[in-house]
């Protein structure tokens, strides 16, 4: 039986309309040169009429599921995002193809504002029709991850080859992998040391009521000065004990490099996750407390075996919040020399070279939703059976 929601979902709604506003702006943009402004093309234009269309008629269909009631709608809503999604990509490696045919080799497609728009609309459906999936698993995995994987698949065979981020990708092929690996060290060192920091400072925070105040007083204090300030503060510190003490440069420890990122990272890191110790340590009940010093617990068993357990999936979301916020902030590391995908960002920004921007800015993003896909994963492997995730919300 089909009929109309009296109340669609918002998210569904918004990503549609915006995959349909997507049609009429630039997909691509045709460059004599990778730092030259060119010419834009509509999806009609580029890819061609036929395509266009076809576009336009899978963004209606989500729209349509979004507004009327079907049997299984999560399912065929979830289905139409992915299609919008890897048509995205498919329509902006053959629109490139056909742009540059007849073109001097030195010419270059860039994505337009239109091809970021599709992308938007589309993962918005299809992450609105993932909330909706709730009983099957299974399925609500091949929705997240169907229409990705394919896309991925499309750019790694190839296919989008000829558009010009994938140009820059290929002339940095070796200096990309390379600071991917740094981007990955610097924010998962930092993580890690602020997770031991952080977990402590917050446990030692709910045994001692002199130590909370001037303990999130000073973490809170930490987090408001600006990322490019901290690292430009800790370089001339960092600098004199370098030279005061020469064995500390000879293992990395100088005014700039990673030492000065991976101290700052750690004080942005730090809020979070004791943050979360703290509150997830406070709101153990005291009735299992009780339970558990009345049946001959130590205060050190009590903690290990009923405090740490229940308090474990906010600490762990705390490390999640963590982990992604250290992820985008590790990208201005870049500006004092430690390195990481920021080095693209600024190099691109220097160069004024968009494509190059986009090179190391999109890996980001995508890793940012890879830890937190990872985490999110980690937070449910840390939670005890028992606990309900009602009861339990994180």
């Amino acid at each position: 039986m089909i009929r109309r929601l009296a109340h669609p979902d918002a998210v569904a709604l918004v990503g549609s309309l915006i995959g349909l506003a997507s049609v009429p702006a630039g997909w691509l943009t045709l460059k004599p040169n990778r730092l030259a402004s060119g010419a834009s093309f509509t999806l009609w234009q580029s890819p061609g009429l036929v395509w266009a269309i076809l576009f336009t008629a899978l963004a209606l269909l989500c729209l349509c599921l979004t507004l009327v009631k079907v049997p299984r709608q999560p399912i065929f809503l979830g289905v139409a995002a992915n299609a919008v999604l890897v048509l995205t990509f498919f329509l902006a490696g053959f629109g490139s193809d056909r742009l540059l045919q007849g073109q001097p080799e030195i010419s270059r497609v860039s994505l337009g504002g239109g091809f970021w728009i599709a992308v938007a609309g589309a993962y918005m459906a299809v992450f609105a029709g993932r909330q909706q999936l709730t009983n099957n698993r299974v399925t609500r995995e091949l929705t997240s991850w169907g229409g990705l994987t394919i896309a991925a698949a499309l750019v790694a065979c190839g296919w989008l080859n000829h558009v010009s981020v994938l140009v820059e990708f290929s002339g940095y092929h070796d200096r990309f992998w390379h600071e991917l690996l740094e981007h990955i060290r610097l924010f998962g060192g930092s993580v890690i040391v602020a997770a031991v920091i952080g977990v402590m400072l917050g446990i030692w925070a709910t045994r001692s009521q002199a130590a909370e105040r001037p303990v999130f007083f000073v973490t809170n204090v930490l987090q408001t000065i600006p990322s490019l300030a901290l690292f430009g503060i800790l370089i001339a510190p960092l600098s004199a004990l370098s030279f005061a003490y020469p064995v500390l440069r000879n293992v990395g420890i100088m005014g700039v490099g990673a030492a000065p990122a991976v101290i700052a990272l750690t004080i942005y890191s730090l809020l979070p996750i004791m943050q979360n110790t703290y509150t997830g340590i406070r709101h153990v009940e005291p009735a299992a407390i009780d339970a558990g010093l009345g049946m001959g617990m130590s205060r050190w068993q009590v903690f290990r075996r009923i405090e740490a357990p229940l308090a474990a999936p906010l600490v762990l979301e705390g490390i999640r919040t963590a982990s992604v916020q250290a992820v985008g902030l590790t990208a201005v590391a870049a500006l004092i020399g430690a390195g990481g995908l920021g080095w693209f960002v600024f190099q691109g920004i220097g160069q004024a070279a968009p494509d190059l921007i986009i090179l190391g800015a999109i890996p980001i993003v995508v890793l940012a939703l890879v830890v937190d896909g990872l985490m999110r994963g980690i937070v449910r492997l840390g939670t005890p059976k028992g606990l309900s995730d009602k009861g339990q919300a994180i």
